[in-house]
């Protein structure tokens, strides 16, 4: 299986939150480690469901450095049927994102509660951070959210900056160490608390200064590949072109739907490319059982994947 993250801690990833029945946390746990081996399941462990389009940052790295995306949102009627869909599927996790920022949705923890309410059990999203800020605090943590996962990428307000181009390095630590001073102080251990440094030209000398800055200060270290983007060369990538030919498990193991409704095999850049079908016309299932969504997984299964020139370029920034 090809690696895009390394992951410390990555146990934690096993325990059980609270206010979910174990044997159904096992469950899905399970079949998630069997989506993670390439296994084929009746239906996906997880969804991603893009809350909005927009993003506050504009990062070298991503689709919204390099062109104005506004910031659609997806209406909540259609969110909960996606979740009321999902759910009756057999789907038990939740990512509350894909390309965005989710924290620009002001709706977003009603959002979490209506998903935990509907019985996914692993609730999460990738922020910037920005926008974690105090009065939101106690909305999260009350919300059933499980995991929280920051991007920052670097330990210096130099690099970080070049890295984000926003100049909010000193304010994201500050909202991340304040949420997490506030869910220690309420005796709670959920959700658990990720870091993320994604690996490129402008940020790989200061890897281990990152894992000293944040060991013992959150639950997760993730250490992430960056993938060159769609018809786009950044110059920053690092080569990864060294001959591996495992195949990746996103479309064993999740299926993404985006905040114009397309449903996608993976979560990359790339996976818009890959479009399956509509929310508005294809089901969930029909979606998962598709022809091209097989296809995806039979050349992923049997290490054929470089025929797909969009893989190709994900897996190896070329």
């Amino acid at each position: 299986m090809i690696k895009f993250h390394d992951i410390k801690n990555k146990n934690l990833f096993d325990l059980c939150p609270p206010s979910v029945d174990e044997q159904e946390w096992f469950k899905f746990r399970m079949l998630y480690k069997k989506a993670e081996k390439l296994e084929e399941l009746d239906a996906p462990p997880q969804i991603d469901i893009e809350l909005n389009a927009g993003c506050n940052m504009k990062c070298p790295f991503c689709l919204h450095g390099y062109k104005t995306i506004k910031n659609n949102l997806l209406h909540i009627d259609t969110y909960k049927k996606i979740i009321d869909e999902a759910v009756q599927f057999g789907v038990r996790g939740l990512k509350l994102n894909y390309i965005n920022e989710p924290m620009l949705r002001k709706d977003l923890e009603e959002c979490i509660k209506y998903a935990k309410k509907a019985g996914m059990l692993n609730i999460y999203m990738v922020t910037n951070g920005t926008l974690l800020k105090k009065e939101r605090y106690d909305r999260l943590l009350d919300s059933g959210i499980t995991k929280v996962f920051v991007s920052i990428d670097s330990v210096t307000e130099e690099i970080y900056n070049k890295q984000r181009l926003s100049g909010k390095y000193n304010l994201v630590v500050k909202n991340l160490m304040g949420f997490i001073e506030r869910r220690n102080k309420r005796g709670m251990q959920f959700p658990l608390i990720r870091v993320s440094f994604l690996r490129n030209k402008i940020n790989q000398h200061e890897e281990k200064a990152f894992d000293k800055k944040w060991r013992n200060k959150v639950d997760i270290i993730t250490y992430q590949k960056m993938n060159d983007l769609p018809d786009i060369d950044t110059g920053i990538t690092i080569d990864t072109s060294n001959g591996n030919n495992d195949g990746c498990s996103f479309p064993f193991k999740q299926i993404v739907v985006d905040n114009e409704g397309d449903i996608l095999p993976c979560c990359k850049m790339g996976g818009k490319k890959l479009a399956l079908g509509n929310i508005r016309n294809m089901s969930l299932k029909e979606a998962w059982n598709s022809k091209k969504m097989n296809e995806l997984r039979y050349i992923h299964k049997n290490n054929k994947w470089k025929n797909n020139p969009i893989c190709k370029r994900c897996i190896l920034n070329k």
